[in-house]
């Protein structure tokens, strides 16, 4: 019996380190996957609805004129992405290969790397958000640098899931003001 407890404890207390990861710890693994490079793993981290609106934030690529829709889709998508081929993607799937090929093109400066990442706490906002400051040290190449970023994350039943960043919602306006000027 004392086993059978012994089993059970080591069963709880295993399953809440993969189901109850807090907002930190959510935002911690998503680096990690950063670091390794593994975009498909890193956009599981984020919650499905914000991938969807950060998708569709992207869809005014669509008023440009062709050659600069066919342009942006091989700067974001790679090579011979087309609409057709990003339309079958999943809402985490376009955003993995987003994040992959802005990442790569970073790369083409020098290795990109996340190692010097801090979680220095967090702020709950009510009990379904939470906000993860962080201080990110990030190099590329010999150049290195460092910044403050808050990570906001919301509970979506036991697991703790991200936001896209203000900061990757406004990649849309200036794709929007970068397109204004292409003549049609």
């Amino acid at each position: 019996m004392k086993i059978i407890r012994m089993t059970f404890a080591v069963l709880l207390l295993s399953s809440g380190l993969v189901y109850g990861a807090t907002a930190p710890e959510t935002t911690a693994a998503f680096y990690a996957q950063l670091q390794k490079g593994d975009f498909e793993a890193a956009a599981g981290y984020f919650d499905p609805p914000a991938l969807t609106e950060f998708r569709q934030s992207l869809n005014i690529i669509n008023e440009a004129p062709p050659a600069a829709q066919q342009q942006f889709r091989e700067a974001f998508f790679g090579a011979g992405a087309t609409a057709d081929s990003i339309a079958k993607l999943s809402d985490a799937d376009f955003f993995s290969s987003f994040l992959r090929t802005a990442l790569s093109q970073a790369e083409a400066l020098g290795k990109v790397n996340f190692d010097n990442m801090e979680i220095l706490g967090g702020v709950m906002e009510g009990p379904d958000v939470a906000h993860v400051v962080v201080r990110n040290r990030v190099s590329v190449g010999e150049m290195e640098v460092e910044g403050m970023e808050v990570v906001s994350c919301k509970k979506r039943g036991d697991e703790w899931k991200l936001l896209v960043s203000t900061q990757m919602k406004g990649l849309a306006n200036q794709i929007r003001a970068a397109l204004s000027s292409v003549p049609r």
